[in-house]
């Protein structure tokens, strides 16, 4: 065997193991990332980064519910809206959700209650991959109620959410 040959075999035994550590890591490291930004409320400079590690610590609702965009029943797993607001102690009329790409809708504070929307970062036990509209989700319970399923209330389930701005 040449030497380009062992260090080609070197090479590949020494990519596959970094690749092996960091699947077997990624897991943690993933939850421990913050994958969302809450600003606005109490003041302009007031920010928030959170994990999904803390949005998990802070309260966890299911919510069994179908979906226009997947095929039947799953089980959605995140932190209530409402709670997370209340959590944050942050104040405003508007939450204006945005997702990874920019795209930007107006929910209501009022949507934010007790049986309203989640923030979701589950569905059927498992992380919201990015390709699947993960890591976060806004879910309203859709099968629980009509009023839950309109064009207005579809329109505000934002995936690949990344930030709320809470607007006075």
């Amino acid at each position: 065997m040449t030497i380009n040959g062992i260090y080609s075999i070197a090479r590949t035994l020494f990519l596959a193991a970094i690749v092996a550590t960091r699947v077997t890591a990624g897991t943690a490291e993933t939850e421990a990332m913050p994958v969302l930004e809450v600003t606005g409320g109490q003041g302009p400079d007031q920010a928030f980064l959170l994990s999904v590690q803390d949005l998990q610590d802070i309260a966890v609702e299911n919510i069994v519910t179908s979906t226009i965009w997947t095929q039947g029943v799953h089980e959605f797993s995140g932190v209530p809206l409402y709670t997370l607001l209340q959590h944050l102690d942050v104040k405003g009329t508007t939450i204006q959700a945005i997702a990874l790409n920019d795209y930007a809708v107006a929910i209501p504070r009022s949507d934010a209650r007790v049986g309203g929307p989640i923030v979701a970062f589950a569905i059927d036990g498992q992380p919201i991959p990015r390709r699947e509209k993960g890591p976060l989700w806004i879910i309203y319970p859709f099968d629980q109620s009509p009023e839950f399923r309109t064009e207005t209330i579809y329109s505000r389930s934002i995936w690949q959410l990344n930030r709320l701005n809470i607007v006075q």
